[in-house]
């Protein structure tokens, strides 16, 4: 019984917590919230390839959030930018792993599809749960900008970084026929090491 009051207490909190967007300010009390949550997975050392951003934390999936935007009201291309970088996790004695002189790195950008989307290339965001009249726009024509050249390395070095942008353009945000809702896009960014 005890339990059961304890979670029911527990279910009512969240009920009735403020949400975001919140209340509207006016002569009461008005309040504003979003959920909270601290989380850490530590993983084994084995030596691997990974990608990691700008505080050598994993990637586990490489998010560019352009936020809620107003159809009509951007004034400048919407650019989100992310580091990603290549390293080899230390070994299993805690040593730090290289990349030999010689090195051939490339970093790559695919779609959903698996093709590749070339430095500067086109990056297409589709609509999600849209109805709307026929002929309204229902995808969004982004782009990704990355360092896509093969890397050759004359030295030997612990990581290789790129700058990521994506970008979605003020014209596209601003098209008239532009549907109202949810657009993504998915696919995979990936590095390649070839041995000299």
């Amino acid at each position: 019984m005890k339990k059961l009051v304890l979670g029911l207490l527990a279910l009512s909190a969240v009920s009735f917590a403020a949400s975001n967007p919140g209340d509207v300010p006016g002569s009461s009390t008005a309040a504003v919230g979003v959920p909270m949550e601290v989380r850490v997975n530590i993983l084994p050392q084995e030596g691997r390839l990974i990608l990691v951003d700008e505080n050598n934390k994993l990637i586990d999936k490489l998010i560019f959030d352009h936020g809620n935007i107003i159809k009509g009201a951007a004034t400048t291309d919407s650019v989100v930018e992310k580091t990603v970088k290549l390293k080899i996790e230390n070994n299993s004695s805690g040593v730090a792993q290289k990349f030999a002189n010689g090195n051939k790195i490339t970093f790559v950008a695919k779609d959903a599809a698996g093709t590749e989307i070339k430095n500067d290339g086109k990056f297409v965001l589709d609509g999600h749960g849209m109805s709307g009249k026929a002929g309204s726009k229902k995808i969004i024509n982004s782009k990704l900008v990355y360092r896509d050249e093969m890397i050759t390395l004359n030295k030997e070095t612990s990581e290789i970084e790129t700058k990521v942008q994506s970008i979605i353009p003020a014209t596209e945000l601003n098209d008239t026929n532009l549907n109202s809702g949810l657009y993504v896009g998915t696919g995979t960014f990936e590095a390649t090491v070839t041995q000299k």
